[in-house]
Parts: C-alpha cells; structure tokens; sequence
C-alpha cells in the first residue's frame, strides 16, 4: 500500500480519534509521581500532568470540541504548572482557530513541531529479513525498560526511579510492549494499545550502535500485524519532522494526517 491509496476519512473525525487514543494511552500508564492525579478534561482533551517538571506533561487535544475559554486555559496552568513545572499545550489543526493566539499573549513559545501519521492495519507488510520481533514475555518488563532507555532516549536510565517509569509502561494494561532482536540480541523496543479502533504505535527505539539496520522498521511492521490482529482500523504514531522515523513510517505506507505544535509556557522563574 501506498500513501497515495490510503482511503479517505474525514480529517476532523480522524484526529479527534487519534488524539483521544494518545491522551488514553497516556492516562492509563500508571506513573507514580502522577498517583492521585488524575486527568483533567478540557473542550474535548485531556490535560495529563506526570510529575513535577517532566517534559512530557501536556494538554492533548484542548479545543477539538469547541472553545477553550480563559477560564479553561487558567485551570489548564494550574493543574500542569505545579511545583514549579512548565506547562505545554499541543495544537492541531483542528482545534479552535483562535487558541494559538490566546496563547501566543499568554506567553506561550513553540517549543517543536509533531507529525502525526495514519494508514490501516491491512494489507500488512512483510517481516524484514534478519530481524526478530516479538511482543515482551512475562518477566521481562525490567529488561524491556532497560533497553527501552537505551533505545528511545540513547542513554541508560538516571536511577532506579527513572527505571521503575519504564517498567510502569511494560506493565500498564492496555499496552503490547515489543522486542526487536538481531543475531539473538535486543536492539529496539516498541509499544502498541488500542483506543476504539486506533492502533497506536509509540515509544520506537533503535539502540545508537545499531540504528540504519532496519529495526525500526521491523517493529512498524510487526504491529501492523498485531493491529489487524485486533481489528483495528487506523494505525496511528508520531515523529518529528524530517527523521529517520519518518522516513520509516512513509516507507510502510504511512502518510501524514496533520502536523502538531507543541507550546510551551516556561515557570514563571525562568522569566
């Protein structure tokens, strides 16, 4: 399949889906800095706050049914600006036109850009050659978290509390957790949930040493696989711009659905 092949579907319908997946999978890993925390829901979204001062805490898909007010932006920074955090909105096409603005004079900066890709699940591609993937077996969810530091940020965990987070998303309900193993060994890792239909596919990791061999790759198509196993309809995932990832995602027949912009409100004590 190619991107130009895709069926059509309604843009708005499709983000409102994959966004939702997104901020669903977030909000069921249970991340212990987040305990007692649980989501706040806004014009649509969800505001996901997971720890003091951790960069990925943000509002995911505000503004996708209907206006953020003042008042819904005030809560927004209360709840994602404690102890001293930042507080990061990501933006879609599809959200309410005139939400850039109001942040832009709340002090709001683009902090980067997303691109969010879709295809169905069928027809799946092949296995690459020379690469095993498989879905992570019972006892392997300290090892999976290990290799997931190494692979998706390039370093090894901080500490054993930074580790236990990885083991939380190998052990969250909902989530496959893969290994991509070459000449026996694992190089990569990868996640898969399912929301309503939406396959999405998140935190690909190649170990530095042996990115550029396909693993990537081979995990894209493996859960291919495993989100046709299930049904699903759209298989979803995000990248930065201009990536190896996306160079991947397009070479297995993913095409963009929209571009994301994640702003960011700095403490107030780094004014």
């Amino acid at each position: 399949m190619t991107a130009m092949s895709l069926p059509w579907m309604d843009p708005r319908v499709l983000a409102r889906r994959i966004e939702n997946a997104l901020a669903e999978q977030i909000d069921r890993t249970p991340i212990p800095a987040r305990q007692g925390v649980p989501a706040l829901r806004v014009a649509g979204g969800r505001a996901l706050f997971l720890g003091p001062r951790s960069p990925f805490s943000a509002a995911v898909g505000v503004g996708l049914e209907g206006m953020v007010g003042q008042g819904d932006l005030d809560r927004i920074e209360t709840f994602l600006g404690r102890e001293g955090s930042a507080v990061r909105i990501e933006l879609n096409p599809f959200c309410e036109p005139a939400l850039s603005a109001k942040l832009g004079a709340r002090g709001y900066r683009v902090e980067r850009w997303l691109q969010v890709w879709w295809r169905p699940p069928s027809p799946v591609p092949p296995p690459v050659p020379g690469i095993e993937v498989r879905p992570l077996r019972l006892g392997e969810e300290r090892r999976w978290a290990e290799f997931f530091f190494l692979s998706y940020l390039g370093r090894p965990a901080g500490s054993e509390a930074e580790l236990a987070g990885g083991v939380g998303i190998a052990r969250t309900g909902g989530n496959t957790c893969f290994l991509a193993l070459q000449e026996g060994e694992p190089r990569g890792v990868g996640v898969a949930s399912v929301t309503n239909g939406v396959a999405l596919l998140s935190a690909d990791g190649v170990v530095p040493a042996f990115r550029g061999r396909g693993l990537q790759l081979a995990l894209i198509h493996a859960r291919l696989a495993w989100a046709a196993e299930r049904g699903c309809d759209v298989v979803t995932a995000s990248t930065e711009p201009a990536t190896a990832s996306q160079r991947n995602y397009e070479k297995a027949g993913f095409r963009c659905a929209y571009p994301k912009l994640v702003m960011v409100r700095p403490p107030a004590t780094s004014y």
